[in-house]
């Protein structure tokens, strides 16, 4: 079995290159990466011409996808589009790469990423059920999602089985770190954020409830690692608000960002959309508990009182005001307080990430869907999250 599979260049940034970097080394099959995105200077991003032209970059993406098609002639070509915003970009970019290879009859995966909540439950896939990106995508021979949700939502605009739910991944490097002896002590309790700081990742709302949690006990200590647009209004915020003992170690990598991990009490992550984030599943995996949104993906691995906690998204309320911060607080000190709930959830974390994660386990999963998907199958495939 051969495998093209189309990936976001590094310089891109986002966990699409993070994912593929992680299963690599476990996959058997044949395999070669064609790269798309625009580089990102944060991340190494090429400066040459080709690059910063759109135009040019995106026919030289197509043409280099073309030309490996014709030299390796996989079994399967593995895109990974998103459902992003209104614009659709990305979605028309990766229809394109759909379109190079049924022109060469190869069977094509669509692995779904990210998916904005805007069209979570809605009557029609972008540009209608019936338009031309919705007749491009329903050539796949399979699809593969990271929600229940976006299945239901892929079978009401006409999508076909088989859909696939499947996870994101734990780096081998995530998974080598010792999980740390916590134990759970509202007098040294430090939250813990990181992932890309923006406003939809409830960055705002975690500063409010970290002032009521800071009032009523100040050996609250809060973490914000990552980068991102909205990193400095964050910390003016902070500024605004009085808020002591808050650190922003910034964009963290290697054993930096697993030190981090180590280093916190309570993984909180308010997030208003999402696929399904490393960052939570890397803290699960060195045993922090959670309260988090049940955003994307997160719906499906999370259980209240077994993973930590999960608090409901206001749907109408304005960004920056998405969740009620006295409950969230409440939940938060709910699970300082109880040592016996803390390291019950804390166990169960980190041996469910171990077990459900790990990168060889999620490379398997996905060559036995690579196998039905041209025919050939002689093991069976997981089509939903199994929470246990």
């Amino acid at each position: 079995m051969k495998v093209v599979i189309v990936r976001d260049r590094r310089s891109a940034g986002g966990g699409i290159h993070g994912y593929y970097s992680a299963i690599e080394r476990h996959l058997t099959v044949a395999h070669e990466f064609s790269e798309v995105g625009r580089p990102h200077s944060a991340f190494g991003g090429d400066s040459a011409f080709g690059f910063r032209s759109t135009g040019w970059r995106l026919m030289r993406d197509w043409w280099a996808l073309l030309c490996r098609i014709v030299r390796f002639w996989p079994d399967i070509v593995h895109i990974n589009p998103g459902l992003d915003p209104s614009s659709g970009r990305a979605l028309k970019r990766d229809a394109v790469s759909v379109l190079i290879a049924r022109l060469f009859r190869r069977r094509v995966l669509i692995f779904w990423r990210g998916w904005e909540n805007s069209w979570c439950g809605g009557p029609e896939f972008p540009g209608g059920n019936g338009g031309w990106l919705s007749r491009v995508y329903r050539q796949a021979a399979a699809h593969v999602v990271l929600s229940a949700r976006f299945r239901d939502d892929l079978r009401r605009w006409g999508f076909r089985d088989p859909i696939y739910v499947e996870t994101t991944v734990v780096t081998d490097e995530c998974l080598s770190q010792e999980p740390p002896p916590h134990a759970g002590n509202p007098e040294n309790t430090n939250l813990l954020f990181l992932s890309r700081i923006e406003v939809a990742k409830g960055v705002f709302e975690l500063l409010d409830v970290y002032r009521i949690l800071k009032d009523r006990n100040p050996a609250y200590t809060l973490t914000v690692a990552g980068d991102g647009p909205a990193l400095e209004s964050l910390k003016d915020r902070v500024g605004e608000l009085g808020l002591r003992d808050v650190s922003f170690p910034g964009y963290l990598q290697g054993q930096e960002k697993f030190n981090c991990y180590r280093q916190g009490s309570i993984f909180c992550f308010l997030s208003y959309t999402e696929g399904m984030p490393n960052a939570v599943l890397e803290a699960m995996a060195l045993g922090l508990p959670l309260v988090s949104s049940d955003a994307g993906g997160l719906r499906d691995i999370l259980v209240k009182g077994r993973t930590g906690f999960v608090v409901r998204m206001q749907a109408d309320a304005p960004p920056k005001a998405k969740f009620d911060p006295v409950q969230v607080a409440d939940l938060i000190d709910r699970l300082a307080r109880d040592r016996d709930l803390y390291q019950r959830v804390s166990g169960h974390n980190a041996a469910y990430a171990r077990a459900r994660f790990a990168a060889a386990t999620v490379a398997k999963r996905l060559e036995a869907i690579y196998a039905a998907a041209i025919g050939n199958s002689t093991t069976s495939c997981t089509r939903s999250v199994e929470v246990y």
